[in-house]
């Protein structure tokens, strides 16, 4: 396991992400900054977004940013972690998803270069 690991986002699902976004900047004076229809990132101190698409997590998710998708997929299935989405493109970077065996959701990602 030779590359860094960071924990540095933090995902949050909602079923009305305007309405999220609203209270958020309402409530605490959080900015936004929208990334399509159901997404937008929360600036808030912890990086952090809003998902309200229809693929969105049942809980808030743990994101990680890794240097190297594939070794960080092949580190995560070599220690018993289970894909639960492949790697696929995003505005930011590429990423895949995860669930270790306690059964935490997780993202991987690299970001866009």
């Amino acid at each position: 396991m030779a590359q860094r690991y960071t924990l540095d986002y933090l995902e949050l699902p909602s079923t009305d992400g305007p309405a999220e976004r609203k209270f958020m900047t309402d409530a605490f004076g959080w900015s936004h900054t929208p990334y399509g229809p159901d997404y937008a990132e929360i600036h808030a101190g912890l990086a952090t977004g809003v998902d309200s698409s229809a693929a969105r997590v049942a809980a808030p998710m743990p994101v990680i940013r890794a240097e190297d998708l594939d070794t960080a997929e092949q580190d995560v299935v070599t220690a018993g972690g289970t894909i639960t989405a492949p790697q696929f493109d995003f505005p930011g970077g590429r990423r895949f998803h995860f669930r270790s065996p306690g059964g935490v959701e997780f993202a991987v990602y690299i970001e866009k270069t």
